[in-house]
């Protein structure tokens, strides 16, 4: 008894929406927590918490990929629909974060020493960096799910239609096996 993707995804479905999301979460919530209490109008506090949701990016990012790869193979629309929910908050939020760093950055930037300017401008690239490719990551997976989510519409399209292909001399119909594999 050979054991196939089809069998496997319905399994793992679930814990890997769970283990997705407590990545994510998680990530999110050491941010907030580290950064407790909220003092957004503080110009440290708010450059310590652009930091932490930097080091965070890379765990948001991998438990997004995962999750939507997860909701694509199980062609599950209403995970599809949340992965491009959170993709489109994460990616405004992340732009959002870099501009407000930004601008923290050129606050802060007079009050550096002399000699420490370049470390500063070393830092400032590297976090401004991170949080540009950060938001521009999710912009690219909110793209990528909306697709992932068209193209499982598309075989039902087409079934509800009717075999077309039918039509054309010389083609036959796919097999329910094609029109799964499509």
């Amino acid at each position: 008894m050979s054991v196939t993707l089809k069998d496997i995804v319905p399994r793992l479905r679930l814990p890997a929406y769970i283990v997705t999301a407590y990545i994510a979460l998680g990530s999110f919530v050491d941010v907030v927590v580290s950064s407790w209490p909220a003092q957004i109008h503080d110009l440290r506090w708010r450059l310590l918490f652009e930091g932490f949701a930097t080091t965070a990016s890379g765990s948001e990012m991998l438990a997004l990929l995962l999750f939507l790869t997860f909701a694509w193979v199980a062609a599950d629309r209403i995970a599809l629909t949340v992965g491009v929910s959170f993709s489109i908050l994460a990616a405004a939020g992340y732009l959002c974060l870099a501009v407000i760093f930004l601008l923290d950055s050129v606050q802060v930037k007079a009050q550096v020493a002399g000699d420490q300017i370049a470390r500063f401008n070393l830092g400032l690239l590297w976090t401004s960096g991170r949080l540009i490719f950060t938001g521009l990551m999710f912009a690219l997976f909110t793209s990528v799910a909306i697709r992932a989510f068209r193209s499982l519409s598309r075989p039902m399209e087409r079934a509800a239609a009717g075999p077309k292909s039918s039509l054309i001399v010389g083609n036959k119909p796919p097999s329910a096996a094609e029109r799964v594999n499509a």
